[in-house]
């Protein structure tokens, strides 16, 4: 399925004010470079879903069987009221990695754009990985909450390490950590999704897609 990149948003992360003057110029290079991401980017991602165990003592959450201990405040409020946790992992490839390191040399707007443009692209994506977390877990009355990344608030970067073994991301996806634990390829998301048998408690509240953002009843071409 072809995925719909939100200009608004690309623009956003430009750092565009949403009364600021876009030039024709400008605007013609943002809708090129949207287009050409699509082309250069090769999106992937995959999932786990797991029973999950709150330790309100440590503050932490337990990844139950597997070794993955999700530590700190910030994600054990995040959790603690969850059933389930999915783990996901997304990637956008390396060539568009190299894309950008291209017109670094040449054209830095385009460079930035473009980097925007990944940005926007990567999020659709977990947006679409979203969707079939979903429908994986329908039958069981499931509701999702908003993803949360390794990095974020006092859950550790070296979080990372565990997460990618036990969701198998390189292999699956292709994603690998650098010695300071940052992911390559760099346009990559790992995220924790937590998932509640009662809605009041799955805070904070994910936003709500549309059925035509993924088409759930239909195989996803990106999964792996």
């Amino acid at each position: 399925m072809e995925i719909v990149l939100d200009k608004k948003e690309i623009l956003r992360y430009l750092g565009y004010r949403s009364k600021q003057e876009l030039t024709t110029e400008m605007d013609v290079q943002i809708l090129q470079l949207m287009e050409e991401i699509k082309h250069v980017a090769v999106p992937r991602y995959t999932f786990l879903i797991f029973p999950c165990r709150s330790n309100e003592t440590e503050k932490s959450i337990q990844v139950v069987g597997t070794d993955l201990i999700l530590e700190g405040k910030a994600i054990y409020n995040h959790l603690k009221n969850a059933n389930k946790v999915a783990l996901l992992a997304a990637t956008l490839g390396i060539e568009v990695e190299r894309q950008i390191r291209k017109y670094e040399l040449t054209d830095m707007s385009k460079s930035l754009i473009l980097d925007a443009c990944c940005v926007e692209y990567i999020e659709k994506i977990c947006d679409l990985a979203e969707c079939e977390i979903e429908k994986e877990v329908i039958n069981e009355h499931l509701i999702l909450n908003r993803r949360f990344s390794p990095g974020y608030g006092d859950l550790p970067i070296e979080t990372q390490a565990k997460f990618l073994a036990v969701t198998d991301a390189t292999k699956r996806v292709g994603i690998n950590l650098s010695d300071s634990f940052l992911m390559i390829p760099r346009k990559s998301v790992t995220a924790i999704i937590g998932l509640f048998t009662d809605e009041k408690l799955a805070r904070p509240r994910r936003k709500k897609l549309a059925c035509g953002d993924c088409l759930m009843n239909k195989n996803c071409e990106y999964r792996r």
